[in-house]
């Protein structure tokens, strides 16, 4: 059994400062190791029901969970956890919803050789350190409220703010704005395909763990997830991409992805039931935290002995993170061969469409 929970999951809205980092843990401990390794913790606090909340308050039950991070049981391929930095999340979004449209319709496969990755890079560095900062903050702020309420009002809104943006810029330093300028020719196909969690990381970050679990299992595997909304919504085309898809390796370079997905069972239970998502909770918390502080500067001591503990070090780690990286070389991806994975689900979604229908609500 895997047991997931996350932590910092504030839905479409990606500008929250006070939790400026998403991040899904999952982990494979039995009840037995889960009690191991919650033991100092459990015993200073008394509490039935732990949740790293509460156990933040306190100096001495910070100490014990230090402890528990520490714990001799968490070695490699026992836990794995995805962040994200959602101001970046903001330019992936760009790229995905409204420039990847207009480069598909010109014959460009922009996942190819990982270009969708340093166009989100290059978009982010240069609308926080090369832009006007205040100008793409309201860029980004107006194109969130725009997806998540796609009204004309909205609509009208965001393409200003971009204007007004790009008319500050040369021609060669605001290219990548002209590409999202386009994007309005292309609305008629946008704006039906976004639903109330177009924005939320939940779905594709799930996806990426259970990539990672089917390659160290080689075998279907259960999943127990802590309450989730999002999960919850999305469960009929998890079953789509665990049921009705064909075997095969989508993706390109070091980003591939084999489907179908091996799940064999999928529920969601409160923590108040179950230690090993109690134990889950602690550790997405915990991370989150310190990487939290990482993107605010404003690391404590709390944060740096998460950062040295054994979850830390250990950890199978993924990010969705902004970095300098502009090249296949640098991304490594300098293969281009491979399968486009919105073309393989559409393609089994045309043979299979009365299935594919029941995962869109």
């Amino acid at each position: 059994m895997i047991y997931f929970d996350e932590a910092g999951n504030t839905g479409g809205n990606l500008l929250d400062n006070n939790q400026p980092t998403y991040l899904l843990l999952s982990h494979n401990f039995s009840l037995d190791e889960t009690e191991e390794i919650l033991k100092p913790l459990s015993e200073v606090t008394k509490a039935q029901e732990l949740h790293f909340s509460k156990v933040k308050k306190y100096h001495n039950h910070r100490k014990e969970l230090i402890k528990c991070l520490n714990h001799p049981l968490i070695q490699p391929n026992r836990v794995c956890y995805y962040v994200a930095d959602k101001k970046f999340m903001i330019a992936i979004q760009m790229v995905d919803q409204l420039m990847e449209p207009v480069l598909y319709a010109g014959g460009v496969d922009i996942y190819q050789y990982g270009s969708n990755l340093s166009t989100a890079n290059i978009l982010h560095i240069s609308g926080t350190v090369i832009w006007d900062k205040k100008s793409y903050s309201e860029m980004g702020e107006l194109f969130v409220k725009f997806l998540r309420a796609p009204t004309k009002e909205n609509c009208i809104s965001f393409y200003r703010s971009v204007y007004k943006l790009r008319s500050s810029l040369s021609r060669e330093n605001g290219m990548l704005l002209d590409f999202i300028l386009m994007s309005e020719h292309h609305l008629g196909t946008i704006v039906p395909a976004l639903t109330k969690y177009t924005l939320d990381p939940t779905l594709s970050c799930f996806n990426a763990h259970c990539q990672f679990w089917a390659k160290l299992y080689k075998k279907p595997f259960d999943i127990t997830f802590d309450q989730s909304k999002q999960i919850d919504y999305w469960r009929d085309l998890i079953d789509f991409l665990t049921l009705h898809l064909p075997e095969g390796e989508v993706g390109f370079g070091s980003r591939k992805y084999k489907y179908p997905l091996l799940i064999e069972s999928l529920q969601l239970d409160d923590s108040k039931n179950s230690k090993q998502l109690q134990l889950a909770d602690l550790f997405a918390s915990s991370l989150n935290y310190m990487f939290g502080g990482w993107t605010k500067q404003s690391e404590d001591e709390f944060s740096i002995e998460i950062n040295k503990s054994l979850l830390h070090k250990n950890g199978y780690e993924l990010k969705m993170w902004p970095t300098t990286d502009v090249t296949p070389e640098a991304l490594d991806m300098t293969d281009g061969s491979g399968i486009n994975p919105l073309d393989f689900i559409a393609e089994a979604a045309t043979k299979k469409p009365s299935e594919y229908k029941k995962s869109f609500k």
